[in-house]
């Protein structure tokens, strides 16, 4: 149900990420200009409403001094409602590997819970369903793939990461150097007490670095997996995205026009 509820009367979630400054002022001039185009999901709780989806929405219409903002009012419960807040967390641009992992692994428990019919190793051609239940479920991978627009092998790979790395080494690397994709699947092979060990030897060394101006090797020495075809995609496939994210009007539309014009094929010379 849509409405125009008070935003006073609006809290976000206890454990709602902590919004971006930069996303924040560029909804405020978004909305400033042409109003809220997308309105946020809540649902009531007490004698007010919590922000399921729409944190730097509603944080953005706050610092325009508006007195209401639109409004999606459902009736999710605490999994669910969690659920939606982790999907618009995913796909946002400004996550972090480690935080697009920590995310990843805590959707699919909440999954699981929810459909446990979907866990590695229930047979679901031969389970008895419940009355009122409807057809087969999607896989974890394949509906969170579905509801954040990643591929299947992008969510198992942040999923493992998730669940294989210790949430204090999580906390250690977060907003460091070490946060990346490279640094994590090197991380997950080791034990959560090894892995301390490496964070906090690794972190040691940046900073001594740091201190010293130097420059900083790559962290553990260990031999990358060559990337497969669909890896290798994603990878150019960001690499375009930021491009042309960071590109003007002018050459958006000066690269939309190359585009569209036949270029000779090379590929036979």
């Amino acid at each position: 149900m849509l409405v125009s509820l008070p935003i006073e009367k609006i809290s976000l979630r206890s454990d709602a990420r902590i919004v971006a400054p930069e996303s924040i002022a560029a909804l405020e001039a978004s909305i400033a200009e042409v109003g809220l185009i997308n309105p946020i999901r809540v649902r009531a709780v007490g004698d007010g409403w919590e922000v399921i989806a729409g944190a730097h929405r509603l944080t953005a219409c706050m610092s325009l001094g508006l007195a209401e903002i639109d409004a999606i009012v459902v009736e999710d419960d605490d999994l669910r409602a969690e659920l939606a807040m982790i999907d618009e967390n995913l796909c946002r641009a400004e996550l972090s590997p480690s935080e697009k992992a920590q995310q990843t692994a805590r959707r699919k428990a909440i999954y699981l819970e929810l459909h446990p019919e979907t866990a590695v190793g229930e047979n679901q051609h031969t389970r008895v369903r419940q009355v009122g239940e409807g057809s087969e479920v999607e896989r974890f991978t394949a509906n969170t793939a579905k509801a954040t627009g990643q591929s299947e092998r992008a969510v198992q790979r942040d999923a493992e990461r998730g669940e294989k790395i210790y949430d204090a080494a999580f906390a250690q690397i977060k907003g460091t150097a070490l946060d990346t994709g490279v640094f994590l699947d090197k991380l997950k092979k080791l034990t959560p007490s090894e892995q301390m060990v490496v964070v906090k030897r690794e972190l040691a060394w940046l900073k001594e670095q740091n201190r010293k101006g130097g420059i900083a090797r790559r962290v553990v020495k260990l031999a990358d997996a060559p990337l497969d075809d669909e890896e290798a995609q994603e990878k150019q496939v960001a690499a375009l995205m930021a491009a042309w994210n960071k590109a003007s009007a002018e050459a958006r539309q000066e690269f939309l026009s190359r585009i569209d014009t036949p270029v000779m094929d090379r590929s036979a010379a």
